[in-house]
């Protein structure tokens, strides 16, 4: 039986010391100042109305916390930039490891800005107004919102070489709110919270999210592509 010699260090590393050494240099090079700041101005959205005394429709406030989480979602994307991926990309540890651990981290985020908007909202409802609104519903589209700035993040990573995905995911994440604002009316997902379309609504974007979610985990785990530097000339 081999013995360690007394007082040498051992070379065995734990398992949560291996882990924090992936975990806290991934979060450190996230890029968290625009999150904050469409978080803060998504808050706002809500904010501003809730501290005036101006009575708001369930309509209105349904607006309201949907623009929010819209603003909301779009800063998302940018803790998945990842400057570093050309260098990471080809390291013995998987991809999609640093993918997940930003996925959950921008969870987190929004289930938080959820909470905190949700909050605002039904505290600064006029006339009971608040009690109308239908929250899982609502709660269904941010998550939705949340899936689709996660899916064009996770997918523009995957085939932007330099791990930069902000300026391509962000406009896309903005582009597919829009665009399911205007689907026409028999598969509407945006509907007035009487509407007895609501349930019917909401039922497509649970597809809608579920489809997100999939193609977020095929796209991380795809090879990613890298750019390399250019080979040397030699002399």
């Amino acid at each position: 039986m081999t013995r360690l010699a007394f007082g040498a260090p051992s070379t065995r590393r734990t398992p949560l010391l291996g882990a924090l050494a992936f975990v806290v240099p991934t979060l450190r090079s996230t890029r968290t100042t625009p999150l904050l700041g469409a978080l803060a101005v998504g808050l706002a959205i809500v904010a501003v109305p809730a501290a005036t005394t101006v009575t708001l429709s369930p309509d209105n406030l349904a607006v309201l916390l949907r623009l929010g989480a819209a603003c909301a979602a779009v800063g998302l994307v940018f803790l998945f930039d990842d400057p570093a991926k050309p260098t990471t990309a080809t390291a013995p540890a998987p991809a999609w490891r640093g993918l997940a651990l930003r996925a959950l981290a921008a969870t987190a985020a929004a289930a938080l800005w959820w909470t905190a908007a949700v909050i605002v909202t039904v505290t600064g409802a006029e006339a009971g107004n608040a009690d109308n609104l239908p929250l899982r519903g609502l709660a269904l589209e941010a998550a939705t919102f949340a899936a689709l700035a996660v899916t064009a993040a996770v997918v523009a990573w995957r085939f932007t070489p330099r791990g930069v995905v902000s300026p391509a995911a962000a406009p896309a994440v903005l582009a597919a709110v829009a665009a399911l604002a205007f689907v026409p009316r028999a598969a509407a997902v945006f509907v007035p919270v009487a509407s007895p379309g609501w349930d019917a609504a909401h039922l497509r974007l649970g597809f809608l999210l579920a489809a997100c979610l999939a193609a977020a985990i095929i796209a991380a785990t795809l090879p990613p592509t890298v750019r390399r530097p250019p080979p040397r000339r030699s002399r």
